[in-house]
Parts: C-alpha cells; sequence; structure tokens
C-alpha cells in the first residue's frame, strides 16, 4: 500500500512506498480560487475513490488522467489532479499551479504514473504538510 505526502513549500506531491521511500516527486500546487473553501488542510486523509475521467485532454479541469479522491472532513470532491496545460487562471497561472477550488493540482505525466502505480500498489491516504 502506497501514500502520497504533499509538501506545500516546496510545491511537491511525492509517491511512497509501505516501506517508506519515495517513489517519484512531482510538481504540485494547491492554489485556490477566491471562490473556494481554502486550502487543503494539513493532515492525513484516507483514499475514497479515484474517477478516471476517460476522453479528457491536458487542458480540462482534471486533466487527462481523472482524480483521486480522499476523506478530507467539511469538504466535498477533494483530490489530486492535473489539468489546465496551456490554461491561466486570472494570476495567469497556469499548469500545476492553475488554481482549483481546494485541490492538489499536478501534471498530467505525474496523474499517469500515479494511476499506474495505484493499479499494482493502491494508495491509501495523503499527508498534507507545510
Amino acid at each position: 500500500m502506497s501514500t502520497l505526502q504533499f509538501d506545500r513549500g516546496p510545491e511537491k506531491l511525492s509517491l511512497i512506498s509501505q516501506d517508506g521511500a519515495t517513489l517519484a516527486r512531482f510538481d504540485a500546487a494547491n492554489n485556490v480560487d477566491s471562490r473556494s473553501k481554502g486550502i487543503w488542510p494539513d493532515g492525513l486523509y484516507q483514499f475514497a475513490f479515484y474517477n478516471a475521467h476517460p476522453g479528457d485532454l491536458p487542458s480540462s479541469a482534471y486533466g487527462s488522467h481523472g482524480i483521486f479522491v480522499f476523506e478530507v472532513p467539511n469538504r466535498e470532491g477533494m483530490g489530486v489532479h492535473s489539468g489546465r496545460e496551456g490554461v491561466p487562471d486570472g494570476f495567469g497561472n497556469e499548469g500545476f499551479e492553475h488554481c482549483t477550488m481546494g485541490c492538489i493540482r499536478t501534471t498530467d505525466e505525474a496523474m499517469a504514473q500515479l494511476v499506474r502505480s495505484h493499479a499494482v500498489d493502491p494508495i491509501v491516504s495523503i499527508t498534507v504538510s507545510q
């Protein structure tokens, strides 16, 4: 069983094996829209489900590889996804830095690797920290 670790400061998302080894590290951000309920709170959250979003493009809201959703108290649909490649938000951020409604956004390449890994070694949680 693998886990994810999002480090807000360096804007990195890591895939961690059961024995604690870092398997991969990706660019990721938690820049939120002013209409959102705010950033993803620091803490440990259990995996809920994966939604594939087949046929979506890298420029779409969730990217080409869907979303991993986690159980975040008092929040709905909080997950890790990609999307918005080449699409600027109101501040000119695009790709993984494009704002979300609270989710952590990473790259399409990162999501492809997470989907492949999850198929053989399921992701069970995410830890979010400064």
